[in-house]
């Protein structure tokens, strides 16, 4: 286990549980409408969901397509579009049923042909993985030259393709490229740059300027232009860069796959049960739910591995392992 890469995924799974908690804008989580919270919340957009694209890629790279094509698409399958199509199927159910929840799910007949809730992450990352194995079959990434022309044409498709939701595309077309930054930083000599104090000034100037250019952070900003993509691009390569390791970051980043699936149910159910208990106080409902929706889906994990079917279900795990981490682009369950 790489102690640098669990660590910043530890991270990206307290920044993802904690935004929704606090909630995507007024109507979501806690519906905190303005303040610092509002402010934080909304800027961490330039790294969320990017670091947690960067840190598969950068993981596919130490093992990535090798051998059987059948063996590798089964498996991306059964771990990404299982829990998706188990989990979010229940997700819904669950969002439409309880009182309290938020927000209706989207009409019946397109369940998952439009992506569910978050779960249009697993969703797009699945198509993202077809697209890295026939590039893999075919060569392109192999070298450098072929890599950056990649890198390049997935910019441009970020930068201009836009209103393919069916299916979970245009959210592949938002993380490709940072999925592909990630693969570099595998691939080709970036993390031996990144020791350098100068190229660290550069990218955190060039991090520093695209934020400016924004302006304040606003609620669910259009993550589709260039600043947004520079912005997401370099704090990525900055995180790595600072080599920090934590063992309690460490320890959530290796179950970051559970935590995604499951902790909007812990962090639901922590907001309404406080809510019935007529407690209303803003920093016990983050701190109630940042803890439940970090410690609720190992708990999860825990229970249903040690069973095929729950393991595969839920988890898409194939085999029931109870030591084997859980993540989205790294062990042998996902990248295999």
């Amino acid at each position: 286990m790489n102690m640098r890469i669990e660590t910043l995924r530890g991270l990206a799974c307290l920044l993802l549980v904690t935004y929704h908690v606090i909630g995507a804008d007024q109507s979501l989580g806690l519906r905190i409408g303005e303040g610092p919270l509002r402010w934080i919340n909304d800027g961490l957009a330039y790294l969320r969901m990017p670091l947690f694209t960067f840190l598969s890629g950068l993981v596919y790279g130490l093992r990535p397509f090798s051998g059987s094509s059948g063996a590798f698409l089964t498996g991306k399958a059964r771990r990404l579009l299982i829990p998706m199509l188990f989990v979010g199927t229940l997700f819904a159910v669950l969002q439409a049923m309880v009182p309290g929840t938020n927000g209706p799910a989207s009409p019946w007949y397109l369940l998952h042909l439009q992506p569910v809730g978050h779960f249009w992450f697993v969703e797009s990352l699945f198509w993202v993985f077809l697209l890295i194995w026939a590039l893999e079959r075919f060569g392109p990434l192999q070298q450098a030259q072929g890599f950056l022309i990649v890198f390049a044409l997935s910019c441009v498709l970020y930068l201009s393709v836009r209103g393919v939701s069916w299916l979970g595309i245009e959210g592949a077309i938002y993380l490709l490229p940072y999925f592909l930054a990630g693969l570099g930083c595998s691939r080709l000599p970036i993390q031996s740059w990144l020791h350098s104090p100068l190229v660290k000034l550069g990218l955190a100037a060039l991090a520093v300027g695209s934020v400016v250019s924004m302006g304040i952070p606003v609620p669910n900003p259009d993550r589709r232009t260039a600043a947004m993509l520079v912005t997401g691009v370099t704090l990525c390569l900055l995180s790595l860069s600072f080599g920090v390791i934590n063992n309690w970051l460490a320890r959530l980043g290796s179950h970051a796959y559970p935590i995604y699936i499951f902790h909007v149910f812990f962090t639901a159910s922590s907001r309404i049960g406080l809510n019935l208990l007529g407690i209303d106080s803003v920093l016990l409902d983050i701190l109630a739910g940042v803890i439940f929706g970090l410690l609720g889906p190992i708990l999860v994990e825990r229970m249903v591995s040690p069973f095929k079917w729950p393991a595969l279900l839920m988890l898409g795990k194939s085999v029931p392992v109870r030591s084997s981490p859980a993540s989205f682009g790294g062990s042998s369950a996902v990248a295999r």
